[in-house]
């Protein structure tokens, strides 16, 4: 029996997949800031890729941030 307290309980697995996502995602944005000079291609071709790399990481950021709240809520 219950003392009319909640007991919370997080989801561990869940954080660390979603600490993970978040990682990745920063290193993908830190890696592609660092390469981006590097690259040798047109202008068109490198807003192309800068758009694709923000896409990526932003799903993973977002993913990241949403497997977090739902471990720690859940």
């Amino acid at each position: 029996m219950t003392n009319g307290l909640v007991e919370g309980s997080v989801n561990v697995d869940l954080v660390a997949f979603g600490i993970i996502a978040i990682a990745i995602g920063l290193g993908a944005l830190s890696a592609a800031r660092h390469f981006y000079p590097r690259l040798e291609l047109s202008e068109d071709a490198l807003a192309t890729v800068r758009l694709l790399t923000a896409m990526i990481a932003g799903v993973l950021l977002l993913a990241g941030l949403g497997l977090v709240v739902i471990g720690v809520a859940g």
